[in-house]
């Protein structure tokens, strides 16, 4: 049994958020609260979910899961959060990587269970009693609901990508800030100047959404996603040593 009560192997945890149950999770759990969580699609990959369960209702609920996933290979802010082990580290070794690391990819509470410090107590069980001497985690939301922070994360920033930076540039040239382009009629006016338009083609092809998504969608949905993307800055953060 961890100290924050997770015990793992017979699914059952002790109280560990405001009487809330941890507990080791199924893929099931995941699939039952992943209609809130802001991105959409699975994780490429599963190792291990917890789950936060209410006991005391007339029923139990599902209160909370995070999911935790085999890393990435490349990963942009590794060598800042641990140069001693990923500095020169071949990223072609995956056996070495994933014996190092493990990345939380999803944290997802159930809506009446938001603001009681959930989202950071299943965080905190997790790192109590983790995978690997590693843990990342990389989220659009961070310095919205900095709950990694709170459950003892190190944030780090992440280096814009070369697309995030040329479209910054055109931006800022036509004096339109990035966050204005989720006004749909601010959006409207900035693909109308044919600089921005095709510097947002560029964009969407180069990864802003994928080369095949970019083909079927709209300049005005690019435009927004673009804004929405370069508004909420990914934060990485990481524990252990």
């Amino acid at each position: 049994m961890s100290e924050c009560g997770v015990e793992r192997g017979t699914g059952i945890g002790r109280p560990g958020v405001d009487g809330l149950a941890i507990e080791e999770g199924k893929f099931d759990d995941y699939r039952a609260l992943s209609g809130f969580h802001y991105r959409a699609g699975t994780p490429a990959t599963l190792d291990r979910i917890l789950r936060l369960v209410d006991r005391e209702a007339n029923e139990p609920v599902l209160a909370g899961v995070l999911v935790v996933s085999f890393p990435a290979l490349y990963g942009v802010c590794r060598a800042r959060a641990w140069p001693d082990r990923f500095a020169g580290i071949d990223y072609r070794d995956a056996h070495r990587i994933n014996g190092l690391l493990r990345t939380i990819s999803r944290v997802i509470i159930e809506p009446r269970y938001r603001g009681l410090g959930a989202a950071s107590g299943l965080v905190r069980a997790y790192l109590a009693d983790p995978s690997t001497p590693l843990t990342e985690a990389i989220t659009a939301m961070g310095r919205f609901c900095p709950f990694f922070e709170a459950a003892g994360m190190t944030p780090h920033e992440v280096p814009r990508a070369e697309r995030d930076v040329r479209l910054c540039l055109m931006l800022r040239k036509r004096g339109i800030a990035a966050w204005r382009l989720l006004d749909a009629g601010v959006a409207r006016r900035a693909i109308a100047d044919r600089e921005v338009a095709q510097t947002l083609r560029v964009w969407a092809r180069r990864g802003g959404c994928g080369a095949r998504r970019a083909k079927r969608m709209g300049l005005m949905e690019v435009a927004q996603l673009a804004g929405a993307a370069l508004t909420a800055r990914p934060v990485m953060y990481s524990h252990g040593t």
